[in-house]
């Protein structure tokens, strides 16, 4: 029964080369833009953690306060909100920071023609949570509160999820692809599923030679496909380091999912054609 379902498919792919070689390519696209779109959702993993991780945000006390005001503000924020970090950086590590863009401003310190206001930096996971200080009589001023790496995780999260759902289309597109080829196949075929049927032949050996006509371009489409999203990211990833990102390489998680979708979905959606056409059959 097997050897008789792969002759008779691999006949009714001979009578249909052109249009096996098409269902093959067509096949090839959606999955292997199913794969890159999982392979660069699998890239933008480590950039989506960092829309959970903790912001800096600077803030700047009054220069009039003393030592002992300053730690005493310190101390009630610290207890006000245990969930912020607060450190204050030295006048020494604040002047070696601004240095970068100020070269004078050593000289100036050291020489007492400059005095800086004391830094505190707040370390939280909601840097919008610091704006409450900005009415506070003892700050001068309150840093930028809009975290780039927050920004960056979120940002990257969204195309996460936007490649995760395109993916599952493609992938669907491809069951429904296979699903309307081998219904076309079914109707260019039915006087002799017709005939087969009278003549007592099982449903099993019906759907044997479709299910290896779809089966075999299934699996061209899988190596087509693994070969493109290589090919395709292999280029990406010489674009990324360009840029100076981490380069991009396709999991091997993907290939398998690549090789199943191109073996399997397209045999699966024969399946449930043929399943279907029977039923309407016998109760027609």
């Amino acid at each position: 029964m097997i050897r008789h379902a792969v002759a008779e498919g691999w006949l009714l792919l001979r009578q249909r080369g052109a249009v096996s070689l098409v269902l093959a390519l067509a096949l090839a696209v959606p999955i292997s833009l199913a794969g890159m779109g999982l392979t660069i959702r699998h890239w933008l993993g480590p950039m989506v953690g960092l829309s959970g991780q903790s912001s800096t945000v600077a803030v700047l006390l009054h220069p009039r306060l003393d030592d002992r005001q300053r730690r005493k503000w310190i101390v009630d924020e610290a207890a006000a909100h245990p969930e912020w970090l607060i450190s204050e950086v030295s006048n020494e590590d604040l002047v070696n920071r601004l240095g970068r863009w100020f070269p004078y401003l050593d000289e100036l310190v050291t020489s007492g023609d400059a005095s800086l206001p004391p830094l505190i930096e707040i370390v939280t996971a909601v840097p919008e949570s610091v704006a409450i200080l900005e009415d506070r009589p003892e700050v001068l001023a309150v840093g930028p509160r809009s975290s780039i790496q927050q920004s960056l995780g979120r940002a990257s999260r969204h195309l996460a999820w936007a490649m995760g759902v395109l993916s599952a289309i493609l992938l669907a597109g491809a069951v429904l692809l296979a699903a309307v080829w081998v219904h076309l196949e079914l109707f260019r075929h039915a006087d002799e599923i017709t005939i087969m049927r009278l003549v007592g032949a099982t449903e099993r050996t019906i759907r044997g030679p479709f299910l290896v006509a779809v089966a075999i371009p299934g699996a061209v489409a899988a190596v087509l496909s693994i070969v493109s999203s290589m090919t395709a990211t292999s280029g990406l990833s010489r674009l990324t380091s360009d840029l100076g990102l981490s380069p991009i390489t396709v999991p091997p998680t993907v290939l398998v999912v690549q090789a199943a979708a191109g073996l399997v979905l397209p045999v699966v959606a024969a399946v449930l054609t043929l399943a279907r056409h029977a039923t309407d059959e016998l109760e027609g």
